[in-house]
């Protein structure tokens, strides 16, 4: 059996202001088999439903576990809870056979179990309850007995797990070792219990100065200290002592036992993080749970990010048989875990990422998969995501952004550089089948790709006797070449909450040269870029370079052409290194220039950008995916 969905109404941030409807729940979380991912910022809702499903299971290492008036959304006075249990074997179903619901009918009839929390508050006490469980909207009370099957693993976030494997009374490892086949039922008869018997005995003899065979020890300092105890002992009561390991009974020698790496002594608190996992997982699987549930907040809680993926590689392959529902902070999980098994979790909602849940395709899965790495799976944590082609848009968008006084880090927006142009793949995955829609706003940043008049972009023209020449378009014919590819992309990408930002003309590079208060920033940033490539190639002679720097304010002032020249030619010595400076003739990294160019930009006066047409797509971008449009 397990966890197939999860339904919330009025608990803590899920909730309305209305009374309770069955039918229309405030969040609807379902969950598959095996693997569950809840990723996102604070404060997404994460927590509130791994403590929703304690709530309603308890857990295996009997915390105290409590509602108060935190838990219903303002000032309501009426929470629910629903739990939904499916693919009950038999051995399963047995032990819920007067709460069960049935999906389809005759040989293809399947059990469910549906668990029902209530919880009413009166002014600022709140009233007792409990769990029911079965098919209408009611049901009908748990027995303590039927709730002991339904008890879920529980490793909470920031855990102690030194103070969890460490001896101590009713220490968490003696409870997981207790419950194994190993330990179970076994109180009176485990080799465990004989060995501690002579164990005491031999100890007993030591403080009696003999040996296990009753003969006297040459070193009796050991009956020394016991007669000295029991002298005193004698003038406060008359009576001996006896010096032991404490207890004799299983349950007592399972709690002095510790757990640790055979190898090193004195471990961090990652080293016993894993052997609580590793602990628990055991417990997880344990033959003797009707339900092999664990929920796991912050599973990357102490790990090193290399340990972290190591991790939930070994949980997705070893935890087949289990379900486990964790949530995560952490970009390696969330970019090593298939996307599939994600629940995004933002604005009051959470967005399972299954294939009958997105507008992703199966190749999109696969996709993705391959290349949504760390620095891509950012775009789960974000509060508002800008999908950009390469590192030079990465570099680039966030500078222009402060110039218009948005600090992207502060609004909580990724600018995530996809590598290529596969825009699409990566927008669908907040592009939903059905409501509620995703509420992060995803502007996609790409270039129009025509080039213009100053390029003599040509076409193919048959003329007398069918030979074939190649023209120059005209200026009209480049506007609609450019309205063209503008819609297509809008139509390709635009959806929900994702829109396209194109450039007005050509490319990125060339829409900022096209800005009459940026291009000669933006130019010297490109100088400067060549000159650290020749720096890089072990170049020594920069003379040329720094000159044609220094001397870019003569060259800009002398510069007659018009605007969309100049910008052309700013662009052509980026591609082709065409130039009339006096310095090499190559072509420069715009990934290079771009960083140049944002630690000018930071340092140099650009007001009112808004003003500038050819880039005024980026700024709009900015605003949208921040929130300030």
């Amino acid at each position: 059996m397990h966890l197939s969905n999860l339904k919330l109404w009025n608990f803590r941030k899920f909730g309305s202001s209305g009374r309770i409807e069955p039918s229309k729940p405030n969040l609807n979380v379902p969950f598959q088999k095996g693997v569950n991912i809840l990723i996102g910022e604070n404060d997404s809702g994460k927590t509130a439903i791994i403590d929703a499903i304690k709530l309603v299971l308890k857990t295996h290492s009997a915390e105290w576990i409590r509602v108060d008036l935190d838990d219903f959304y303002e000032d309501v006075d009426e929470l629910r809870i629903e739990c939904l249990f499916e693919d009950l074997n038999e051995d399963e179903a047995k032990n819920f056979t007067e709460w069960l619901s049935w999906s389809g009918s005759g040989e293809n009839a399947k059990p469910l179990l549906q668990l029902i929390l209530r919880i009413s508050r009166k002014g600022n006490r709140v009233l007792p309850f409990e769990v029911k469980a079965g098919p209408d909207t009611e049901g009908y009370p748990l027995t303590a007995e039927a709730r002991e099957f339904l008890k879920a693993t529980y490793l909470r976030p920031l855990r102690d797990a030194n103070s969890e494997l460490i001896p101590k009374r009713n220490s968490r490892l003696s409870q997981i070792l207790a419950g194994h086949d190993a330990f179970k039922g076994r109180d009176n008869d485990h080799s465990f219990v004989d060995l501690i018997k002579r164990l005491n005995h031999e100890i007993g003899e030591y403080f009696n100065g003999k040996d296990p065979n009753g003969i006297t020890l040459s070193d009796l300092k050991g009956k020394e200290l016991k007669d000295s105890i029991d002298k005193l002992l004698g003038l406060f009561s008359n009576r001996k002592s006896k010096l032991s390991m404490s207890g004799s009974k299983l349950q007592s020698i399972l709690e002095a036992l510790c757990l640790l790496f055979d190898d090193c002594k004195n471990l961090g608190l990652g080293s016993h993080n894993l052997l609580f996992i590793a602990a628990e997982l055991l417990h997880l699987q344990n033959s003797n749970h009707v339900l092999r549930l664990g929920l796991v907040e912050e599973i990357e809680a102490h790990l090193h990010p290399q340990v972290q993926m190591q991790v939930i590689e070994t949980l997705q392959k070893e935890a087949s048989s289990v379900q486990l529902i964790f949530t995560t902070h952490s970009p390696n999980i969330g970019s090593k875990i298939p996307l599939q098994n994600l629940i995004i979790c933002q604005s009051g909602q959470a967005y399972p990422m299954g294939p009958s849940k997105t507008k992703l395709e199966e190749t999109d899965y696969k996709f993705l998969q391959r290349f949504l790495d760390v620095t891509k799976a950012n775009l789960f944590f974000s509060r508002g995501v800008i999908l950009v082609e390469g590192w030079a848009e990465e570099l680039l968008i966030p500078a222009l952004a402060k110039k218009i006084n948005i600090n992207l880090t502060e609004k909580g927006v990724s600018v995530i550089n996809i590598g290529n142009t596969a825009f699409l793949r990566y927008a669908k995955v907040f592009q939903r089948q059905d409501e509620p829609e995703m509420k992060i706003p995803v502007a996609v940043i790409t270039d129009v790709d025509v080039v213009p008049f100053e390029k003599i972009p040509t076409k193919e023209i048959e003329g007398p006797g069918g030979v074939k020449t190649n023209v120059p378009l005209s200026q009209l014919e480049i506007n609609d070449l450019i309205s063209q590819n503008t819609l297509s992309k809008e139509s390709k990408y635009n959806g929900q909450v994702v829109k396209s930002y194109i450039s007005p003309f050509w490319t990125l590079e060339y829409c900022i040269s096209l800005s009459v208060k940026l291009r000669k920033i933006f130019f010297k940033s490109v100088l400067e870029a060549l000159k650290d490539q020749k720096i890089d190639e072990g170049v020594v002679r920069l003379t040329a370079y720094d000159n044609a720097i220094q001397s870019l304010e003569t060259h800009f002032n002398n510069w007659a052409d018009s605007k969309e020249v100049i910008a052309y030619k700013i662009y052509d010595q980026i591609l082709t290194g065409a130039n009339d400076l006096g310095v090499a003739k190559d072509a420069i990294s715009k990934s290079i220039i771009a960083q140049r160019f944002a630690e000018n930009l930071e340092s140099e006066n650009a007001d009112n950008l808004k003003t500038e047409a050819s880039i005024l797509y980026l700024l709009n971008a900015i605003e949208y995916a921040a929130g300030s449009n």
